[in-house]
């Protein structure tokens, strides 16, 4: 029999899925503190999903009807012609505090589609979670026996006193690793021989962006081929200049693959701009992009932007094939040394590479420029993988405002976030 509590979701059926949940719920119809049933998704589950959380983590199981005066767990399913993951990573995202690691599999009732179930399998830590929804009074629960309970005054502050000795911790082995990331991800400069720009005769660029989706929970996951023939169609799809100039009679850009037992890596070149860029994945889910930001003796900030937004965009759908939905932290690295910022005639902010699709542009008002720029520039921000889809605009700004300030520039927020709103929905597919 498959166990809930340790099987990969991703390598079974939706046939063995469903037997999966019928021979749990057969075996063990009486529910526990590591264990739940729920024929519907809502507030009850909210607080069960932080319950598990704060405790010993668990598995909540939607679509089962149970009473509690009757021994038989009944598998009666949820009505839906639409799959019901998202709507619940969204609601998870977006009602507890911070976002609990979880893994979700769904599947439908042999020969009736529209008979779906799920299974939340919650893990807990150290990290205390709150249920923030407003018609929810109580945010702190634990799981005692079959039942969710509000926490008491010694348990709340139990979990406080825990979560203050790992928290920092964590948050320093987050910056740390995606730091790493980044420093091995170096781009060249001085290739000379175009045809052998992958053999490290090169020296170090004094210009890049670099960007390192990290999250926070430690996943693993097997690198095989398909996985990076995963990674490059992803990178193919989104990133237009990659795409075209690998095409054509006379094709001006080569690529590669690297690896390592740890991590794949694409890498790309345009052998006319001296233009390189790398996308990394790792075991640990990690995904990462470093690029040239050279284009003659100029940067382009509009690039900067668009190169975030990209990444994220990859970002969200590389997780989302591991079911993974949980926070992450985002860190940047801008190295512009002697470089101008491209500006147009009227003062706006021009693309330089363009590394997407789509005809936009910055407007001059979503920033004040120093005219004595500093040379590099660092800064991260705390995301969440469910949330840095519907919410990429303010994820963007917030990861450019500290960027392009180090920088000595100054970033007007509303304005900011307003045009990233506009250049994401003309290139997010």
């Amino acid at each position: 029999m498959v166990d809930l509590f340790t099987a990969e979701f991703n390598s079974l059926t939706n046939d063995a899925r469903y037997k999966a949940i019928a021979d749990f719920a057969q075996a063990q119809p009486v529910e526990s503190n590591r264990h739940d049933f729920k024929l519907i998704w809502n507030n009850d589950t909210l607080k069960d999903v932080a319950a598990f959380a704060n405790t010993l983590g668990g598995i909540l199981i939607i679509g089962i009807e149970k009473n509690q005066s009757h021994p038989e767990a009944k598998m009666t399913g949820v009505t839906s012609n639409s799959e019901l993951t998202t709507g619940i990573a969204s609601s998870i995202a977006t009602n507890i505090s911070p976002t609990p690691p979880y893994d979700i599999m769904e599947c439908h009732k042999p020969g009736e589609m529209n008979k779906r179930f799920c299974v939340v399998r919650i893990r807990s830590d150290s990290t205390l979670y709150l249920v923030t929804k407003k018609d929810i009074s109580s945010p702190v629960f634990v799981r005692n026996a079959d039942q969710t309970v509000r926490a008491d005054a010694a348990q709340l502050r139990r979990m406080i006193d825990r979560e203050k000795q790992s928290v920092e911790n964590l948050d320093d082995f987050l910056l740390s690793h995606a730091r790493q990331i980044l420093e091995d991800m170096i781009i060249g400069d001085n290739y000379g021989d175009n045809l052998n720009w992958t053999s490290g005769g090169w020296q170090r660029s004094e210009t890049y962006f670099k960007l390192a989706l990290v999250p926070k929970e430690r996943k693993w996951m097997a690198l095989d081929v398909r996985e990076e023939d995963k990674l490059n169609r992803l990178v193919h799809e989104h990133y237009r200049r990659v795409r075209s100039n690998l095409s054509g009679a006379t094709p001006v850009a080569r690529d590669a693959p690297n690896r390592r037992a740890d991590f794949y890596e694409y890498r790309w070149y345009h052998q006319n701009l001296a233009y390189e860029g790398r996308w990394r994945i790792t075991n640990r889910l990690d995904i990462a992009h470093a690029t040239q930001i050279r284009h003659d003796s100029q940067w382009s900030l509009l690039d900067v932007v668009v190169y975030t937004i990209l990444l994220l965009t990859i970002g969200a759908k590389w997780w989302n094939s591991f079911s993974y939905f949980g926070d992450a932290i985002l860190l940047a690295d801008l190295r512009v040394n002697q470089l101008q910022l491209a500006r147009g005639s009227s003062g706006e902010f021009l693309k330089l590479f363009g590394p997407a699709e789509g005809d936009f542009g910055m407007r001059s008002d979503v920033l004040i420029a120093h005219p004595q720029q500093r040379t590099e520039s660092t800064a991260y921000v705390y995301i969440n993988a469910s949330t840095m889809r519907e919410h990429l605009p303010a994820i963007v700004t917030s990861l450019m405002n500290p960027l392009f300030r180090s920088l000595g520039h100054a970033v007007l927020w509303a304005e900011f976030k307003e045009n990233v709103r506009v250049i994401a929905d003309g290139i997010v597919q």
